[in-house]
């Protein structure tokens, strides 16, 4: 990924609100990450599991923060400026979609180890929800350039009622893979989690229908 300037926080949390079992190389590409470099319209995130697991759009929910003072008075600055680079604050909060299955248009990374028993799922943001999110970041580009250093954040969680009836697994692991722009590619974000004994560590009552909108 290309190295900017972190103008926003990459907040990504995954599975119950938590980073278990990053992958090194992973760890070291997402400090290297800024938002700012996402592509949202090839944005998207692959979950590997049980193949009995039948997961619904909604399971993946994208966050974008955006917060700014805007162009402060000073000599030389017009009211139009002031006008034009106002204050910010957008939070935008996007359901990702499951995209129709297209087994040969898997990357390999998703394929690699592979159970016989597992499944992929891709999902992405709706074109709606897509271009929004671009619309933001140009504006955050656009008030970059004027000398405004927006402040924000952005995070990726998980809907566990949209993993459809696990009540019949005692474990559940879950392989989690993002790709923020097509010729990066995939990348391994969370490796072999379970989430069933994650929720149980937590407290968390884990919901056993799938109850997604």
């Amino acid at each position: 990924m290309k190295i900017k300037a972190l103008i926003f926080t990459a907040a990504v949390t995954f599975i119950l609100n938590g980073c278990m079992s990053m992958p090194i190389s992973t760890m070291y590409k997402m400090s290297q990450f800024s938002p700012l470099d996402i592509k949202p319209h090839e944005l998207k995130v692959a979950i590997r599991t049980n193949e009995a697991i039948n997961i619904q759009s909604g399971a993946v929910q994208i966050s974008m923060d955006v917060q700014s003072k805007g162009m402060e008075k000073a000599s030389g600055i017009s009211k139009s400026q002031l006008d034009e680079f106002g204050p910010l604050d957008i939070a935008l909060k996007m359901n990702v979609r499951v995209l129709p299955e297209n087994k040969k248009g898997f990357a390999p990374i998703l394929l690699d180890d592979i159970g016989d028993d597992e499944r992929l799922t891709i999902l992405s943001l709706s074109d709606e929800d897509a271009q929004t999110m671009s619309d933001t970041l140009a504006l955050v580009r656009k008030y970059k350039a004027n000398g405004i250093k927006p402040r924000g954040s952005f995070g990726i969680s998980t809907q566990s009622q949209c993993f459809g009836d696990f009540s019949g697994f005692d474990e559940l692991e879950v392989d989690v893979f993002i790709q923020v722009d097509n010729q990066e590619g995939y990348i391994m974000f969370l490796e072999d989690i379970d989430i069933i004994e994650e929720a149980n560590d937590r407290d968390l009552k884990m919901l056993t229908t799938n109850k997604c909108e």
